[in-house]
């Protein structure tokens, strides 16, 4: 199976969006409940990937493509950016983003942080996930980051069995109260790696 990984083209927004909206585990979605008329959050976040400089461009995406379809992404930044900006206090209900307050607050610093991964569900199996990891762990390297940071719901057994094949490791388990929209029972996991592992 050739695949071809690659860094995200503008061209790639749409497919980077829906990639991190289905790995949040419906975070996006509680997120955004409400505040999108005539919009998917996918959309929403395609138009934010956009921008051609910042954490948030869709040069930060590293895609595997199969016979011209995108079948995989992960998107990653400095873990620095990984907070609750004003921007995004601005345009979040203050009480949904108390309830993610501890997520977007506890970060490994000076870490590259791993936002999401996502691997069609026609693919998974493949190492895909794997290769992208690694992918990830290089251009954290190249950037001078000794470590590679993430986030996992404690329920994605299977994102954590890969982590743990990855090397790595638990750093702090945080607290979400539960909702109907994200898949958090049992909380979120941050973890790391060190880049050479």
């Amino acid at each position: 199976m050739d695949i071809l990984y690659r860094i995200g083209k503008l061209e790639d927004c749409s497919k980077i969006a829906e990639g991190i909206d289905m790995a949040s585990g419906g975070i996006m979605s509680f997120l955004f409940e409400g505040l999108l008329e005539n919009h998917t959050v996918a959309e929403v976040m395609a138009d934010l990937l956009r921008d051609e400089i910042g954490y948030d461009s869709y040069k930060n995406a590293i895609v595997a493509e199969y016979q011209d379809e995108i079948i995989g992404i992960v998107y990653s930044y400095p873990a620095k950016f990984h907070e609750i900006s004003e921007e995004t206090r601005n345009f979040f209900p203050k009480d949904r983003l108390l309830i993610l307050s501890e997520f977007f607050n506890s970060r490994v610093e000076n870490s590259l942080f791993l936002d999401s991964i996502y691997v069609d569900e026609r693919f998974r199996g493949r190492g895909i996930g794997n290769r992208l990891i690694a992918l990830t762990k290089q251009k954290a390297q190249k950037n001078g980051h000794k470590q590679l940071s993430l986030m996992v719901m404690n329920s994605n057994r299977t994102a954590r069995r890969t982590y743990e094949h990855n090397s790595f490791e638990i750093v702090k388990h945080i607290e979400v109260q539960e909702h109907r929209l994200m898949s958090n029972k049992g909380g979120i996991y941050l973890l790391a790696s060190d880049v050479d592992k």
